[in-house]
């Protein structure tokens, strides 16, 4: 038999009156202390106030009448009788211990870092590839018209050397995934400087400024390359997402598609200000040189390329802060790894 003390309340009143009350295995009986009334109360009819912390229990009687008591022991004792609250007695129990409170903080901050670092680009990713060509065309055409209004002008460059670039990029076209339409655009930014942006329906901005720095067509070629890389692995869209965070991913996942295209208009300032993240622009680098390899061709270029838009930036203050040190060194370091990397292969395969 359970037995403690308690406060009881009749429900009609805010006065408190001593109580004793105990358990027999199927009811419980209330007896003022001072007096004679005593009353009892099947179990089954009575509710038991889940436990929070060290906080006073309360058993509501079936006439509306509380009985509460700081026994937290017995309360405890007469849940397991009961089979009362279990899911709550267990959450109570971890609320006392210091060392599952700690280990509970800990799982869920190693769970928020696996989601941002793992979780969300693997979402996006996802998405990204899945959506369809009319929402990657909306989101592109929706940023060269922002484009257009805040950071470029229309292109001064002669005809003929865009037609020279046009036949480069259509050869470079005709040997990337058929199911893309890659177009070319010419634009003069003074605020950008020597750029070129990749758009997910595979439109590619390049800038007066950049064709007038580089130094031959192998150089362009690289670069081209490069942001075609870019639309291929859909790393626009994949940063729009993954900037977004998860709330949007999840609303794409229940199937607010459409709801990408609201986000068209952060993608001139992500792409012209921000820039990839060094992950995908390691990943366009790569394609790039392996196109050139393939073709017997040194890297060099895309390296001379890449030092040049650095050491042109301050000219422009919307340079892209990923064309500056340090991490064009890394990006010239990669691509000389990978070259040395296919020469040792072929050394390998010859011997």
């Amino acid at each position: 038999m359970i037995t403690f003390h308690a406060s009881y309340f009749d429900g009609k009143s805010s006065k408190a009156s001593p109580a004793t009350v105990a358990f027999t295995g199927t009811s419980l009986y209330v007896r003022l202390d001072h007096s004679t009334v005593s009353f009892s109360a099947p179990v089954r009819d009575c509710v038991i106030m889940p436990p929070l912390g060290n906080t006073s229990r309360t058993i509501t009687l079936p006439d509306g009448a509380q009985i509460e008591t700081g026994d937290l022991a017995a309360v405890a004792g007469l849940e397991r009788y009961a089979g009362r609250n279990l899911a709550m007695r267990l959450v109570s129990a971890l609320e006392t211990r210091w060392k599952a409170v700690a280990a509970a903080l800990a799982g869920l901050v190693i769970f928020l870092w696996a989601f941002y670092s793992i979780g969300i680009p693997f979402l996006a990713k996802k998405i990204a590839y899945s959506v369809p060509s009319p929402i990657a065309e909306t989101v592109s055409r929706q940023t060269v018209k922002l484009l257009d209004q805040q950071l470029m002008r229309p292109t001064e460059l002669p005809e003929k050397k865009r037609d020279e670039l046009h036949r480069i990029f259509i050869r470079l076209a005709k040997s990337k995934d058929q199911g893309i339409d890659y177009r070319l655009e010419f634009r003069k930014s003074p605020h950008l400087g020597p750029n070129a942006i990749a758009l997910p329906s595979g439109i590619i901005v390049v800038t007066d400024e950049l064709v007038q720095l580089s130094e031959n067509s192998r150089e362009l070629e690289g670069v081209l390359l490069h942001e075609m890389a870019h639309v291929e692995q859909r790393h626009g869209l994949r940063s729009v997402i993954q900037n977004a965070g998860a709330f949007v991913i999840v609303s794409i996942l229940v199937g607010d598609v459409t709801s990408i295209t609201s986000l068209a208009a952060s993608l001139p300032t992500l792409l012209a200000q921000s820039g990839y993240s060094r992950e995908f622009e390691r990943a366009a680098d790569k394609s790039a040189a392996l196109s050139f390899i393939q073709k017997g061709w040194s890297t060099k270029p895309m390296q001379d390329m890449l030092v040049r838009i650095a050491e042109d930036a301050p000219r422009f203050p919307g340079q892209s802060v990923l064309s500056t040190h340090p991490m064009t060194e890394e990006r010239v370091r990669y691509l000389q790894e990978i070259e040395k990397a296919a020469a040792k292969g072929r050394s390998d395969g010859r011997s």
